[in-house]
Formats: C-alpha cells, sequence, structure tokens
C-alpha cells in the first residue's frame, strides 16, 4: 500500500472518530419555565450573513444563494412547526407582529460551511463534511408591544462520517456515491436543523402536558445540559 493511501486512510479513521452526521442542540434555555402552547407561530427569515459562508459561490450568484437558503429554510420550519407544534407561517423579515398567544421563532446562521461534496462522496468518514450552527430566539409579544424572550437555543452539526463510494465495494459504490450526495450538503443540515429547533419546542411543551398539533419530538442535546431554568 503507497504512502498516500496509507495518509488517506489515516485521516479517515481520525475524521470519523470526530466526525459528525447530524444537527445536535448546544444551548437550550427557556426564560419561561412553563410556557403555554402557542395558537400561532410566524417564523422570520433568519440572518445569513455572508463572513459566515464558505461556499464555491460568489457575486450576484452568493447574494442569490443567500437570500433562497434563508426563504428555503424559513418556510421548511414553519411547515414543520405546523405538522409538530401548532400553526405557523413566515413572516417578513421586519415588522410588528402581535397577538394574544403568539410566538415569533427568528435567528441567524453563525456557520454555513459547504465542504467537499466529492470527498463525502468517494471518501467520506467526515473528510469534505459541512458544517451548520445557528441561534434561535422564540418571542412573543409581551406589555407594550415589546417583545418577550420565550427560550434561546443553538444548533450545531454537519455531514457526513460514513464512508465513501470508495469504501463501498465494486457493488456497493454507486449506491453509497447516489446515497452520499442525497444525504449531504447544506440543504440536508438545513433540514436537520429545523427538525432540531421543532423538537426542542416540541419536547418542552410535551413535557408541559400542552396539546400539539402533531407527534412530539425529542430533541438531541450535545453533551447534555445544565439544569434548565
Amino acid at each position: 500500500m503507497s504512502k498516500i493511501w496509507r495518509a488517506v486512510i489515516f485521516v479517515a479513521g481520525l475524521s470519523l472518530l470526530g466526525g459528525c452526521a447530524s444537527v445536535s442542540l448546544s444551548k437550550r434555555e427557556w426564560r419561561d419555565a412553563e410556557p403555554e402552547a402557542p395558537e400561532k407561530i410566524f417564523v422570520r427569515p433568519f440572518a445569513v450573513e455572508q463572513e459566515v459562508l464558505r461556499v464555491d459561490r460568489e457575486g450576484e450568484t452568493l447574494a442569490d444563494f443567500e437570500q433562497k437558503f434563508a426563504a428555503d429554510f424559513a418556510q421548511r420550519l414553519a411547515e414543520r412547526l405546523s405538522k409538530h407544534v401548532a400553526p405557523a407561517e413566515v413572516a417578513p423579515a421586519e415588522g410588528v407582529i402581535s397577538g394574544k398567544n403568539v410566538w415569533v421563532v427568528e435567528g441567524r446562521f453563525t456557520r454555513l460551511n459547504q465542504g467537499s461534496r466529492a470527498l463525502r462522496a468517494f471518501v467520506g468518514f467526515g473528510l469534505g463534511g459541512t458544517k451548520t450552527e445557528a441561534q434561535v430566539v422564540v418571542l412573543r409579544p409581551g406589555k407594550r408591544g415589546r417583545m418577550e424572550k420565550v427560550a434561546e437555543f443553538e444548533t450545531t452539526g454537519g455531514s457526513n462520517a460514513e464512508p465513501g463510494a470508495l469504501f463501498g465495494g465494486p457493488f456497493g459504490a454507486v449506491p453509497r456515491l447516489a446515497t452520499q450526495v442525497a444525504a449531504s450538503g447544506l440543504s440536508a443540515d438545513a433540514r436537520r436543523t429545523a427538525r432540531m429547533i421543532v423538537a426542542a419546542i416540541s419536547e418542552k411543551l410535551h413535557e408541559r402536558g400542552e396539546r400539539l398539533a402533531g407527534k412530539p419530538l425529542r430533541a438531541k442535546p450535545l453533551g447534555g445540559f445544565p439544569e434548565e431554568r
């Protein structure tokens, strides 16, 4: 075996130990320890700032990517909230939201690293993996029109710790390649991030005995949390 291949396998092994193929909660803090389930949820598009982006785009293409990523994520999050928590819809990034027993979910992505599609697909084991991190705030209209903070979350994760097509054998390489392409990338991270945000809300309300729109979800903490306040 050549020195190059030994190096590839060695690095792949190390990446597997630290690789991440999912999204977890790195922070979960409820400002209201006993929240009531909202009757309506508004989702504002999350901020996507260029300085946190590591993607193979620039100029107008990069600007289009930012807008589309934020819009798609907001829609995906609203759909999941409607399915598992309460009716939700996308709201403008700015503007006053009022109403009785409504929540507003907003936030920003603090890291969006596209990684390498080729390395994820052919080698895997964390090589070329994506990295996505977000900060989330849940608000509700309070007295005198001021927004009260209900909860704060932070998510982190990415893909892909699975072996790539290179290690799939003669009959498994092509199917594995197709699977890797479909299951990795920032779009997949966005789906997992939306699910984790919904799970954090769903789990808390379910523990409180609140009535939910659908099946409650369980959040996946990263290393556990201190006692919630």
